[in-house]
């Protein structure tokens, strides 16, 4: 999604540059001064189709005296998976004085069933209330244009600004701690904790959790398992039974002994031989994994998300952006890279990376390999010739000819 900074509406953002009503930060947030004139009511959150992980319905007048943050997102976009961090940290920095709503707004049928709007807020780990605005009522009634939207409310229940798209935390920081520091002063703000019922407290834990991948071996009768919510990787035989465990369970990127290593949300998964390829989707890294020695080691990533959509050099000190498949061809290990829309290529010999394939615009795009465009590519096969994609949120599959070096859908 491509990212915009705006004003709330239109029309206040004229009466801000009239009045001088508002201040804008560097980078493009409009604040507006904490007057009444000027100043219009946030719509409530209604019509909707349930809530989760609340035992009630919310209501912004219910709410008053706490900043509110309404996330609009929609589950299967990757760059709405990407913020979900920043709202973490923000929930934890004003645990007492904000109130994270995800807006769920599904771009797709199946994204507006409520049962699997919970799957994925189990499944990310969320801790804030999730409203199903299958209908998009609330969307329209805050004229969002974009996924991922963030739009801040005061505690008296008046919009204070809005921004879409990635890398917002500062901005929104910013806005955030200063709204808090007026309302204290003024002596109203809410600084009550609000009680929540998270939907995951219903749920017990299970063997596996939300497994993201599969790898079957006949020769050596193995199966490898991205336990992905678990932040390991699990071995068992064909017939199921459990052979070995990677990972101490725990999210972080450590290398070393089995263990001792740990991964963050892994997907993909590429064998060859004795070693296992693995996407550490959320640390943005690519790991190896020595079947003989039993150990782990980081060969691609810095563990930083990347910002950047054409980059090339030693694989440890290029950024990677959400690596969600690997499939391997020779010596050349190529990944789908969900976040920028895009396929890159690990040459295992040179441990080199570079982008292979996509424009990084969002959309579906046929052509040679870097005017094509994919839109958050997940997963990858091929049969040695032909690089076979599925381009997700495209609902397509694509086929990128390895010699030809052509995309097709």
């Amino acid at each position: 999604m491509t990212r915009r900074l705006v004003s709330w509406l239109i029309v206040l953002a004229l009466m801000l540059a009239v009045h001088g009503n508002g201040t804008r930060s560097a980078k493009g947030l409009t604040l507006m001064a904490l007057q009444q004139e000027g100043r219009v009511r946030a719509p409530e959150l209604t019509p909707n189709r349930g809530w989760l992980n609340t035992d009630k319905p919310l209501s912004l007048a219910a709410l008053k005296g706490k900043v509110v943050l309404l996330d609009f997102w929609t589950y299967g976009c990757i760059n709405c998976i990407h913020i979900i961090p920043d709202l973490k940290r923000l929930e934890k920095k004003y645990s007492n004085q904000l109130v994270v709503i995800g807006v769920h707004s599904a771009k797709f049928e199946n994204e507006k069933e409520t049962d699997n709007i919970r799957r994925i807020i189990m499944r990310y780990e969320l801790e804030h209330p999730v409203v199903n605005d299958a209908d998009f009522k609330v969307w329209e009634a805050y004229a969002v244009r974009a996924w991922p939207t963030q739009v801040l409310i005061d505690p008296a229940g008046y919009v204070i600004g809005s921004v879409s798209g990635e890398g917002n935390y500062e901005l929104l920081d910013e806005a955030i701690g200063k709204t808090v520091e007026e309302f204290r002063k003024r002596g109203e703000l809410n600084e009550q904790p609000l009680k929540l019922v998270l939907e995951r407290a219903k749920v017990g834990d299970l063997p596996l959790a939300f497994p993201g991948k599969v790898l079957a071996d006949a020769k050596s009768d193995r199966l490898f398992i991205a336990d992905s919510n678990h932040n390991r990787l699990v071995i068992t035989k064909l017939d199921g039974t459990l052979t070995d465990v990677i990972g101490t369970g725990a999210s972080g990127s450590n290398d070393g002994a089995y263990d001792r290593a740990s991964f963050y949300r892994p997907q993909g998964l590429a064998l060859d031989g004795e070693t296992l390829y693995v996407a550490d989707t959320e640390n943005h890294l690519i790991r190896r994994v020595n079947l003989k020695t039993k150990t782990v080691e980081t060969i691609a990533g810095t563990g930083q998300q990347s910002r950047e959509y054409n980059k090339s050099g030693a694989a440890r000190s290029v950024a990677l952006n959400s690596p969600w498949d690997l499939q391997l061809v020779g010596r050349t290990l190529y990944i789908a890279m969900a976040g920028p829309h895009q396929i890159w290529k690990l040459d295992l010999d040179r441990n080199e990376v570079a982008t292979f394939a996509g424009s990084g615009r969002e959309e579906r795009q046929d052509g040679t390999l870097l005017m094509a465009g994919f839109a958050q590519p997940s997963g990858l096969a091929t049969d040695g010739r032909t690089l076979f994609v599925s381009d997700s949120e495209a609902n397509i599959i694509r086929a990128i000819d390895l010699k030809a070096g052509t995309v097709e859908t």
